[in-house]
């Protein structure tokens, strides 16, 4: 056999090994192709036996220090609410006075935590910013924690209202009004 003719077939043999490995690649991926892939999931639809608490139409009345700081008007708003979170909603109305009205709230308080106790103790626990912003003076501090009392007592579950700072509670967060016990309504600061 001379070199020209070994070489040939050694060439088809490598040519017929080469395109044998290509046909049966060809086919694994056919099998492969035909079954699901692990990666992909199937969404899973929403379980409609645990339904998102139902929001309910709530009218709220908010009390917000008039200009000059001598007393509280009432304002009437109704929201959307959904079970448990009336609290929280108060503190988003709280922050947006109608016009000719003051905002309570010193800037960027956030209220963390509240809860009312069977007793009728509302105790709401509220961030730094409460404090570190607030602007000062008693009759700013009066407004600002009697809008929030008597915005809170107009619930028919909440009698009083602990204040905390960071979970803490403090002798007079805003420097003169006591708050180691709950504060109650205050009449006398509704305007009328």
């Amino acid at each position: 056999m001379n070199k020209r003719s070994f070489s040939t077939i050694v060439l088809t043999i490598f040519c017929l090994l080469l395109a044998g490995s290509f046909l049966t690649g060809c086919n694994t991926s056919k099998t492969q192709g035909d079954k699901p892939a692990d990666s992909v999931t199937t969404p899973v639809p929403p379980d409609t036996n645990t339904p998102e608490p139902a929001k309910n139409s709530v009218k709220l009345t908010l009390y917000f220090p008039n200009s000059d700081a001598t007393g509280l008007v009432p304002t009437e708003r109704t929201v959307e609410v959904k079970e448990q979170e009336i609290i929280k909603a108060m503190f988003i109305e709280l922050a947006t006075p109608p016009t000719g009205l003051e905002k309570p709230l010193p800037s960027g308080t956030t209220l963390l935590e509240a809860t009312v106790s069977t007793d009728g103790i509302a105790t709401i626990n509220l961030s730094k910013e409460f404090q570190k912003n607030f602007g000062g003076g008693s009759s700013g501090e009066q407004m600002t924690m009697y809008s929030i009392v008597n915005t809170l007592t107009t619930l028919s579950n909440v009698h009083s209202v602990q204040f905390l700072l960071d979970g803490v509670k403090h002798d007079g967060i805003l420097g003169h009004l006591d708050t180691r016990d709950p504060i109650k309504r205050n009449e006398s600061l509704i305007i009328k």
